[in-house]
């Protein structure tokens, strides 16, 4: 195994250990997983931006599960495709309680620096957990398909 390879295969292990532990049932892993100097999309938000945000996560979804559906590691950078659901027991975000399980899936790009995350984009399907947990009405998707069926 070259010295590149093993590199890649550590990123893409801490990756998976964040995303199937950190997320679920450990966010205090934060510490050994992402640099003092972490940014997502531009910002920086250090250990404490995942650590918070996970818990903001898990205090909403308290029976959060994920499934990677998709990793790949390449040179210093890792992304991966997840799905995580839930059922939303408590406020996330300004959306309050229904009691509705919801399905999103969430793409992340890592970047590593000294075996540890530096640098993170992430795309989460916003508009499908809103409509999920009844914040925004299904009637929208609904209104979307019938316009483009009729542009046909």
């Amino acid at each position: 195994m070259t010295g590149d390879h093993a590199v890649e295969q550590a990123n893409a292990e801490i990756t998976r250990r964040w995303f199937t532990g950190g997320w679920t049932t450990d966010p205090d892993m934060a510490d050994d997983v992402f640099s003092p100097q972490f940014r997502t999309d531009g910002l920086l938000v250090g250990v404490r931006g995942p650590l918070e945000t996970v818990r903001r996560r898990l205090a909403a979804f308290p029976d959060l599960e994920t499934e990677i559906e998709d990793l790949i590691s390449a040179a210093d950078k890792v992304v991966v495709r997840v799905r995580w659901t839930g059922t939303q027991t408590g406020d996330y975000s300004g959306v309050p309680a229904g009691g509705k399980r919801v399905e999103v899936r969430v793409m992340s790009i890592w970047r590593f620096a000294e075996g540890k995350v530096v640098d993170n984009w992430t795309i989460q399907d916003q508009f499908s957990l809103l409509q999920q947990t009844g914040y925004l009405s299904q009637d929208l998707t609904t209104a979307q398909g019938r316009r483009y069926a009729a542009a046909d």
